[in-house]
Order: C-alpha cells, then sequence, then structure tokens
C-alpha cells in the first residue's frame, strides 16, 4: 500500500496492490504480534494446552504463537510464520474462519458450468 501524507496529520491511501488466489496455493502466512494478541483475546479462559489438544498442535505453539516468540526465525533476519494447515487447526477449534481471523475478506470465484450435449 502507498501511502501519501497530505500536510495535516492525516494519510491519504493511494493505491493497494492486491492478488487473489486460491488459497490452496498458500503455504504459510507471516505471524505478527496483533495476530498473537487476537488469538490470546480468542482463546479467553481456556487454556493454551487445551486450545493445543483441540487444534492438533503443541502446547508451545500456542504459546510462541501469542507472545510472538519466533526468535531462531528472527534471528536469521525471517518473519515468523505459520504454515496455513496449522492456522486452519486453530481457527476451527476457535469456531472461527480463518478469513475472520485474518481480517480479510473472503473472495468466491464462481464456478464453471459445463454443458453437456
Amino acid at each position: 500500500m502507498t501511502e501519501k501524507s497530505s500536510g495535516d496529520n492525516r494519510k491519504d491511501y493511494i493505491e493497494e496492490e492486491l492478488f487473489i488466489m486460491s488459497k490452496t496455493l498458500i503455504a504459510s502466512v507471516w505471524w505478527t504480534k496483533e495476530m498473537g494478541e487476537r488469538l490470546k483475546i480468542l482463546r479467553g479462559e481456556e487454556s493454551m494446552a487445551s486450545l493445543a489438544k483441540r487444534a492438533g498442535c503443541s502446547y508451545q505453539s500456542i504459546q510462541h504463537l501469542e507472545r510472538g516468540e519466533y526468535t531462531v526465525d528472527e534471528r536469521k533476519g525471517l518473519k515468523p510464520t505459520v504454515s496455513w494447515e496449522k492456522l486452519e487447526a486453530i481457527c476451527k477449534a476457535l469456531d472461527i474462519s480463518v478469513e475472520d481471523f485474518l481480517q480479510v475478506q473472503l473472495v468466491k470465484n464462481p464456478k464453471k458450468v459445463i454443458q453437456t450435449g
């Protein structure tokens, strides 16, 4: 997204480039501290261990995601990521869609109708 400041402490957004592609092509998603905070809020009073069990991942995975502690990736200069499969499993356990968790809009491509003769 390209920003332009208009001098009065207001930012005008000029352009944003979007890709629309099949979510089956997504292997992983960059993980942010804001996403970790959102995960913690959605987990509520449920323990990390309980959520991890229902999502089919380790307690440590939930802990690292909530806290944003991916120091190995950060030391390598990489942005922390979470696999699409793990994100789907966690969202399913939380009863929220991945799209709602990521706060993005799902665009559905209409299916092609094939005429038979």
